[in-house]
């Protein structure tokens, strides 16, 4: 595990510009303590890098440990829309698909009501053509058109983007990646925390 935290951590150091997409396994089932320390862990990675941060965790663990708020958008968040308390994903539209994700139109984003995501989008205006490094830690399928999807049309369409991957079950890459990703086969949360798990 140390070989893979040190690949890592070798090209985030590489890269001008670091997206990190922390999934499933960060969303604070069982102890917080490990995803604290992992965190923190990650936010000392990140401390001299422009990043941007997306996370399906829906809790505010993610806030403490060092990590830029403003550098940080949750869009699992649940928000009350006006008619009476039916829950919207932030960051999708009424049929729950992504809006703009991975794309470069600022007005096809949101309308305003979730800045968080309005920054993201502009974050992203800014990665094309960079040396990017598009980081997805603990990534499923529970809804991929958040991080998984993207991710991938984002490293896709950027030619100086490089996908790492790390899931122990779903590392695998798309084949219109090869050559521009790195498959990491392990548990993403211990990864991080610096421990076995």
């Amino acid at each position: 595990m140390q070989e893979a935290r040190e690949t890592i951590a070798q090209k985030i150091q590489e890269a001008e510009m670091v997206l990190v997409g922390l999934g499933e396994r960060f969303t604070g089932e069982g102890s917080a303590a490990p995803i604290k320390k992992a965190y923190e862990n990650l936010a000392e990675l990140l401390q001299e890098k422009d990043y941007f941060v997306i996370t399906l965790a829906a809790d505010e663990l993610i806030y403490g440990p060092g990590l830029r708020r403003e550098r940080i958008v949750r869009p699992l968040a649940l928000q009350e829309d006006e008619s009476g308390g039916s829950e919207k994903v932030e960051g999708t539209d009424e049929s729950g698909d992504s809006e703009n994700a991975g794309g470069t139109d600022e007005s096809e984003g949101s309308d305003g009501a979730f800045p968080e995501w309005d920054a993201y989008m502009r974050w992203l205006q800014g990665t094309l053509r960079k040396k990017l490094l598009v980081l997805e830690l603990g990534v499923g399928l529970t809804v991929p058109q958040m991080i998984r999807f993207p991710f991938e049309k984002i490293v896709y369409l950027n030619e100086k983007a490089e996908l790492v991957r790390v899931h122990d079950r779903l590392f695998q890459l798309p084949e219109n990646l090869h050559g521009k990703g790195l498959s990491v086969p392990k548990d993403a949360l211990w990864l991080l925390a610096g421990d076995e798990g």
